[in-house]
């Protein structure tokens, strides 16, 4: 009886056991279900997924060697200082640092971050980097709900130490962050949120501490400019890109070099009395020599080409007219209605030139003579005393004034029809030069003649262009709206989107070439007749200059050049 009861008590138990099992087994599986639909539920209405574009690099220029950041990582809050501000997330790619490209990644979200309207970027370096380089961050775009958000940067970034939550530091003019409002940008005076409007006062406040106007200009008449005269210690939003640095390192090391050389070769004529230029017997001599020193100096072979293509026309009065308006200084032009003084001494125009029976005066009441002279050269004497020690010759270079008359003839042609020529520095009266006949020979005295007083007209003109059409008028001058957009427009300002990408390498170049290329003892003035004296120009230039001869329309108008097709 006892051994009966015993194994009826034990079968109950194991049957009550038996059924906490599959209780608790039942209550594990919908305790799983509700974890999986709850976890369900979080992902559906709790996180949004935000996927994040990141357009890093440039190709101002491309290299052909790709080059990675690889420094550290990118930070970024979304919102930032704001009730919708998002967890700080990072991002840990390799960026394309010398071409543009772009890295696309995902990220999950707060419901409650919303529409992303700012966004926060930083930049955190590896613990244990020594060396860091800044990173170019051209524009973050967020594609959230089928939309895409655009925060424009164009700035560079420097990475900060990981350990700092919110860094302030500066590292080569860098901002710590950048925070970055999408869509237009804003009027300063119009941003109504705290957080952006502190964030672009601190950025101006940073520009104007590393962009200062240069205490004085000196005795020379130049518009403001940057008072940083070394480029290798520029900020580093100021400086070129790596690629385009480097390549600008380069051309300047092959021509210190050929310089050089040439410095060289002068000195030792010199030492062995044949300090006096050698003549070339004919223009197919010249070519020779050329095509000799082109293989010397290892030109690019499509320049060469090109040069050599140009010899067989150049001579002609066609292309003489086609390079004066579409080459190096086509805005110098401009139309007379009477002779000027300097021209008073010109013998009669010989009837060829016009035409049968075509009378100057009549032409000039006509309005189809045109005008290119070079009078600021007289303040600018031959070579300077420097000229010698630059170019290792010993003679100085002869600055001679050149003035060009145009015709724009009855079949509507423009042709040259008369070439003054005076050496003022010697002396010398001025000399009149007129086109040869169609009949006259390429060996004739008219034709050569001729051909010789383009080549000292053109090489007048070309000291214009080079001091002032193009240093002064298209760099000097504008350095003073980019460091004017520096200092007083932040970045989300519309005006600093507008002009931002035509101003961004005005003041890093300007200040190389002061540094390399202008200055008394510089490449130009080794390789221009002006030599040490090209400031000079400059004075004359800026003192006339006024500034509505940057308003295109005008300056066309007031040169009267295809003023009729101006609108």
């Amino acid at each position: 009886m006892y051994y009966c009861w015993k194994g009826l008590h034990e079968r109950a138990r194991s049957a009550r056991a038996q059924v906490a099992v599959t209780e608790a087994a039942e209550a594990a599986v919908a305790k799983e279900k509700s974890v999986v639909v709850n976890a369900k539920s979080i992902l559906a209405s709790k996180v949004t997924p935000y996927v994040l574009i990141i357009h890093t690099g440039t190709n101002n220029p491309a290299m052909d060697k790709i080059e990675k950041w690889e420094d550290g990582r990118m930070s970024f809050i979304v919102n930032p200082q704001t009730p919708k501000a998002s967890p700080l997330f990072h991002v840990k790619e390799l960026f394309s640092a010398n071409r543009e490209s772009h890295i696309r990644v995902s990220r999950y979200l707060p419901e409650y971050v919303g529409v992303p309207d700012q966004l926060k970027i930083s930049v955190e370096s590896n613990k244990l980097e020594i060396i860091k380089e800044a990173l170019y961050i051209r524009e973050i775009t967020i594609l959230y709900k089928h939309k895409f958000y655009r925060f424009p940067v164009n700035d560079y970034l420097f990475p900060h130490n990981p350990l700092l939550m919110d860094p302030q530091d500066v590292y080569d003019g860098c901002p710590p962050y950048v925070i970055s409002k999408c869509g237009k940008g804003t009027f300063l005076a119009k941003e109504t949120d705290p957080a952006v409007l502190a964030a672009r006062l601190k950025e101006l406040e940073l520009r104007r501490k590393h962009l200062d106007w240069a205490p004085n200009n000196g005795p020379h008449v130049i518009p403001g400019y940057t008072k940083q005269v070394i480029y290798d210690k520029l900020p580093r939003f100021l400086k070129f890109k790596n690629a385009r640095q480097k390549a600008f390192q380069l051309n300047l090391k092959r021509g210190h070099n050929m310089m050089k050389r040439t410095v060289i070769e002068n000195k030792i004529s010199v030492v062995f009395g044949k300090d006096t230029p050698e003549h070339f017997k004919s223009l197919k001599e010249f070519e020779t020599l050329f095509v000799e020193q082109a293989e010397d100096h290892e030109y690019d072979l499509g320049m060469v080409d090109d040069v050599l293509s140009v010899m067989k026309y150049w001579k002609t009065d066609e292309e003489f007219t086609r390079q004066e308006l579409a080459g190096i200084n086509p805005a110098r032009i401009y139309k007379i209605t009477s002779m000027p003084d300097t021209w008073k001494d010109m013998p009669d125009m010989p009837e060829h030139v016009l035409g049968q029976g075509v009378s100057l005066q009549e032409e000039l009441e006509a309005g189809r003579i045109y005008m290119i002279d070079t009078n600021m050269l007289e303040v600018v004497g031959d070579g300077g005393i420097l000229m010698p020690i630059l170019t290792g010759f010993a003679l100085p270079m002869i600055v001679s004034l050149g003035d060009c008359l145009y015709y724009h003839d009855r079949t509507d042609k423009l042709r040259p029809v008369a070439i003054r020529l005076e050496y003022k520095n010697g002396g010398e009266a001025p000399t009149f030069w007129f086109p040869p006949k169609v009949s006259d020979p390429e060996t004739s005295h008219e034709y050569l003649s001729w051909l010789q007083a383009k080549l000292y007209f053109r090489s007048s003109n070309m000291q214009i262009h080079a001091i002032l059409t193009h240093f002064v008028r298209a760099h000097a001058v504008v350095e003073v709206f980019a460091i004017a957009m520096y200092r007083c427009l932040p970045k989300q300002h519309p005006l600093h989107k507008l002009i931002q990408p035509h101003l961004m390498g005005v003041i890093p170049i300007n200040v190389q070439g002061r540094e390399f290329l202008t200055k008394s003892t510089g490449v130009m003035a080794a390789l221009m007749a002006s030599g040490d004296k090209l400031w000079h120009l400059a004075d004359v230039f800026m003192k006339q200059f006024r500034y509505e001869h940057l308003l295109h329309p005008a300056d066309v108008k007031r040169v009267s050049f295809g003023a009729d097709r101006v609108r």
